[in-house]
């Protein structure tokens, strides 16, 4: 069996209330609205950390605190940040040399946004099916400001942290099924020029607000129902058998489109911790399912069904057992 072994999180810093947050005196009058309404009220701010200490620092913390020796790593999948240290260089070689994780395979992935976390379990998972020999994948990452921007208009406003999980053979939080999709058309819905520009003019941009708002939310909705309905058949399950539905954490009206749009419940720990991180990209659910755990929120045998999607666009739905 493979399941998640440990989560931790790692978000230096102390909270910032968004109503302090400079960028907040230039939003229009619709911007404001959201921006009010989306659910945050603080993020961390991790100033000169950068999103490679941010992964290093939620693997170390792992290690430390589950008594993980480096060298019984297997493979490490390191999410890519949008905002790498360096161009041309490898982070995942780089985390892999300073963790001490040598006999570990290490790779990175990106390009998937959110969903980038659901590819990391999905390959975690493939990877120990297919090496009887390998007992320990790590997965990291870290999540870090890309610009001056923390609001990503209309979608959610981001928060810095890292996280990492263990996945390894275990009968616990098993990874029962997952399936994920992409679908080309929305692959520049979102992009930042940098381009002959400095750091101080990068700024996301959604060029189709309407696009996003309507057309993607409206295909994520028949995703999401077409990829929970074949994940469930094939496990021979129902809606009724599942005890906690997640999200990961974009704002509160997600999780009231979703709520109606399937008639089910968006467990409270997702809004809580929106609430405190605001987004933190790949993190979110990886952040979410660790406050099931550690809560006690979650009890042996339970069924969890994780949505995570991606404005590029991309969705996943994961099958967990406690």
């Amino acid at each position: 069996m493979t399941g998640i072994q440990s989560i931790k999180t790692y978000t230096p810093g102390t909270p910032l209330p968004i109503n302090t947050l400079q960028e907040k005196e230039s939003l229009s009058e619709s911007e404001l609205v959201y921006f009010n309404t989306c659910g945050i009220n603080t993020i961390y701010d991790s100033g000169d950390i950068t999103s490679y200490e941010l992964a290093k620092g939620a693997c170390e913390k792992l290690l430390q605190e589950t008594g993980t020796e480096a060298s019984s790593i297997d493979l490490i999948i390191y999410l890519q940040s949008r905002m790498p240290e360096h161009f041309i260089s490898s982070e995942a070689t780089r985390l892999q040399y300073d963790i001490k994780a040598h006999k570990a395979l290490s790779f990175a992935i990106s390009n998937l946004g959110c969903a980038d976390s659901s590819m990391a379990l999905k390959l975690a998972k493939d990877f120990l099916i297919a090496n009887r020999k390998a007992t320990n994948v790590l997965i990291c990452y870290g999540n870090k400001l890309f610009s001056n921007y923390r609001f990503r208009y209309p979608v959610t406003i981001m928060g810095d942290g890292g996280v990492a999980a263990l996945i390894s053979r275990t009968d616990d939080h098993q990874i029962t099924d997952l399936h994920i999709e992409t679908n080309g058309h929305y692959w520049d819905l979102f992009k930042l020029e940098y381009r002959g520009k400095s750091f101080d003019q990068y700024k996301e941009e959604c060029s189709d607000i309407r696009k996003y708002g309507f057309e993607l939310a409206i295909e994520s909705k028949n995703r999401f129902k077409e990829i929970n309905d074949s994940i469930l058949k094939r496990n021979g399950l129902s809606v009724q058998d599942i005890s906690h539905f997640m999200l990961q954490n974009i704002s509160s009206r997600a999780y009231e489109y979703y709520q109606s749009a399937f008639d089910i419940r968006i467990s409270p720990i997702c809004a809580m911790n929106l609430t405190q991180y605001g987004h933190l990209g790949a993190g979110d659910i990886f952040l979410n399912y660790q406050t099931g755990m550690e809560s006690g929120i979650f009890q042996k045998g339970e069924k969890i069904l994780i949505m995570n999607n991606s404005p590029v666009a991309a969705w996943s739905t994961l099958l967990m057992e406690v």
